[in-house]
């Protein structure tokens, strides 16, 4: 199955013409997009965990990035 069979799911789907030329431009199909902004939270969750460990940002800060990630 190559990487793009989606496309023809998609299609199979019932899906618009546009929606399937959207996901050929993003290489994703619409079902696929809740893990990857998962996968993306909790990439930039450590990232600002490793911040506060280091010092690199205040308390006040931390919490205040954490609330805009987790709203």
């Amino acid at each position: 199955m190559s990487d793009w069979e989606f496309l023809y799911e998609m299609k199979d789907r019932g899906y618009s013409d546009d929606a399937i030329q959207d996901a050929m431009s993003s290489g994703a199909a619409p079902w696929e997009w809740e893990y990857i902004e998962k996968q993306e939270r909790k990439a930039e969750w450590e990232k600002l965990k490793s911040l506060r460990n280091t010092g690199a940002i205040s308390r006040e800060e931390f919490k205040k990035r954490k609330a805009e990630l987790f709203r």
